[in-house]
């Protein structure tokens, strides 16, 4: 079991499932760098253009499964009381629709206590490829986050493009709102994919529209590429060597 300094405190922030944070404080505060940055926060409800004087819903921090269920009951209990309007209840459960899909992403990227920084200030002063904590003493290990050495070949080659999947899951929640009423005013989601996808485990409208957009670039592209090509290499498969006959003649010819 790894031990660490008692000099550096623990987090005090307590899950909405009743477990603490598990990250070291910022040296000074009570808190992790995380939760010193993302608090529980009291929202006011408005109807109408109208503020509700007792209207308004706590919303925790959205780092596990507890946190989104909370807050999908009270979103309930709101639409249920007439307390809420459908439409902005609907954008918040789309909302936590997304957060509960970056759960996965949020635990594999969980960092060890000792790469967590406590000294923002003097983040400067960390070695390349050492965890922040790597100047004060034992049992501050290398940054496992880099990867290690590698080899140099595979460090050196370019990765692949990322799939649509992979920059959907790269996107925050607030670009993702944001995208899918840009599609939605565009006409790339179509009516009724929204309600499908929050009330009938339907597939995402920003997926769809996305699918939509890369298939409509991709015909675009295939459209341009066969307009300049000549009859003769239209009519014969591209690469062969009827066609690149077919094209030398059609060039001399002009």
């Amino acid at each position: 079991m790894a031990s660490y300094p008692i000099e550096i405190r623990r987090c005090r922030h307590v899950k909405t499932n009743g477990t603490q944070c598990g990250s070291p404080a910022l040296t000074g505060k009570e808190l992790c760098y995380y939760h010193e940055q993302n608090r529980p926060q009291a929202v006011e409800l408005y109807l109408d253009g109208e503020r509700y004087s007792d209207g308004r819903i706590v919303l925790p921090v959205f780092e596990d499964a507890h946190s989104i269920q909370t807050v999908i009951r009270q979103v309930v209990q709101l639409m249920l009381a007439r307390r809420i309007d459908r439409k902005d209840a609907g954008v918040l459960l789309y909302a936590l629709q997304i957060a509960s899909g970056n759960l996965k992403t949020m635990q594999a990227e969980r960092a060890k206590p000792t790469q967590v920084v406590v000294e923002p200030d003097k983040a400067a002063e960390t070695p390349l490829g050492m965890t922040p904590w790597s100047a004060t003493g034992n049992g501050h290990d290398r940054d496992e986050a880099e990867g290690g050495e590698g080899n140099n070949e595979e460090q050196n080659s370019p990765a692949p493009p990322a799939s649509p999947e992979e920059v959907y899951a790269a996107m925050s929640m607030d670009e993702r709102v944001a995208k899918t009423k840009d599609f939605e005013e565009r006409g790339w989601v179509r009516p009724g994919e929204f309600e499908e996808y929050l009330f009938r485990d339907g597939p995402d409208p920003l997926l769809l529209a996305e699918g939509r957009l890369s298939a409509a670039r991709e015909g675009r592209k295939q459209s341009e590429s066969s307009n300049s090509q000549t009859p003769d290499d239209q009519a014969l498969p591209p690469g062969t060597i009827q066609a690149c006959r077919a094209r030398s003649a059609t060039m001399g010819k002009g």
